[in-house]
């Protein structure tokens, strides 16, 4: 029927936890939580994020550790050491509700984001290193925030790799200090060029000269174009 609210669990938002009950004999309270032989991740924050049942009866989660049972680490501890035979079944609520404030996540990397999505695993957020965040797009670091903020005025530039930093923007002229007078241009075309490329339509050029055209390139001046070399 009609609902109104958030998209509705799915059941495999829901982990069972390996069944620990074989190493249960009487004295031992710590137990590794695992999932499928690994510990989950992101693994449970609070004890509140799970049900467990030991003998047949739902354990109490204290994180003060008299009752029921607690977290530690990556294992859980009970308050009593469950008896050889007793049976243990365990069930880590919606993978959503670790989204607690100071939750953690594993570090990740660009073909395995840290924070993704079910049907596209291979884009998300990772941590690169330490203070460095990325944004990844199947499985390509395309977007790499600057570790420091930039200065008024400035602009992000990519390296052609993704990594992204703060540059000044383009003032046309430059020189000494906070001189800007002279205009700067290179001397050779090295590669294939077609004016208007970067203005985006149809447009004039100057260069100061002489200008050389290497072997094999093209530089090319749409009709309607001027290019001048002073």
């Amino acid at each position: 029927m009609p609902y109104i609210g958030n998209n509705l669990r799915s059941n495999t938002d829901y982990k069972t936890i390996d069944d620990i009950s074989s190493s249960f004999n009487g004295s031992t309270t710590s137990f590794s939580l695992l999932v499928g032989g690994a510990a989950p991740t992101p693994f449970p924050k609070y004890e509140t994020q799970l049900l467990i049942s030991v003998g047949g009866v739902i354990q109490e989660p204290d994180s003060s550790g008299s009752s029921g049972f607690r977290l530690s680490g990556t294992n859980i501890v009970f308050s009593s050491a469950p008896a050889s035979g007793e049976a243990f079944f365990g069930v880590i609520f919606a993978a959503a509700d670790y989204l607690n404030a100071g939750g953690t996540f594993p570090d990740g990397t660009n073909s395995v984001p840290s924070v993704t999505f079910s049907s596209d695993t291979d884009t998300g957020v990772f941590r690169v290193s330490s203070g460095i965040i990325a944004i990844s797009s199947n499985g390509t670091k395309v977007f790499q925030f600057p570790t420091a903020l930039g200065s008024s005025g400035q602009l992000l530039q990519t390296n052609g790799a993704g990594v992204i930093s703060f540059v000044d923007a383009p003032s046309g002229a430059t020189g000494g200090g906070n001189d800007k007078v002279i205009v700067e241009n290179g001397t050779t075309i090295t590669t294939d060029y077609t004016l208007g490329t970067t203005f985006g339509s149809t447009c004039n050029g100057l260069s100061a000269g002489p200008i050389t055209i290497n072997a094999g390139v093209t530089l090319t001046i749409p009709t309607g174009s001027v290019y001048t070399v002073i």
